[in-house]
């Protein structure tokens, strides 16, 4: 994922999340925003877009363990703002182009884990 993730500085975090600064690349365009974290042990991840052009957006993690492994589901709240929102056919090339970038944020995980379990 270091194609997307530059940088990630957690700048705030209390018993309610973290607000971290993450500077990103996404299109082929570097940004830097800010995100709030809230994790509900131990199966939901929130991640809410705080700044920038997706000021707005959140994405709800859902993990549920299974006995053929652990089940994500991802719900993704988009929003628009400034400019972004007068381009109409922007919504869903976004919400395409940010599922394939959780795909392949579960295929980094599923690889992850696999050479963790064969290196025991």
């Amino acid at each position: 994922m270091p194609d997307y993730f530059k940088s990630l500085d957690v700048i705030e975090e209390n018993k309610y999340g973290k607000i971290v600064d993450e500077k990103i690349n996404f299109l082929g365009i570097t940004i830097q925003i800010k995100t709030k974290h809230i994790i509900i042990y131990p199966h939901i991840h929130e991640v809410h877009i705080l700044t920038g052009p997706l000021k707005g957006t959140s994405f709800i993690e859902l993990y549920v363990s299974s006995s053929g492994g652990t089940s994500v589901s991802i719900d993704i709240n988009l929003q628009f703002s400034g400019i972004f929102k007068l381009i109409s056919f922007l919504e869903d090339f976004m919400a395409k182009k940010m599922s394939n970038t959780m795909d392949e944020f579960i295929q980094s995980v599923e690889m992850y884990s696999e050479k963790k379990m064969l290196s025991k």
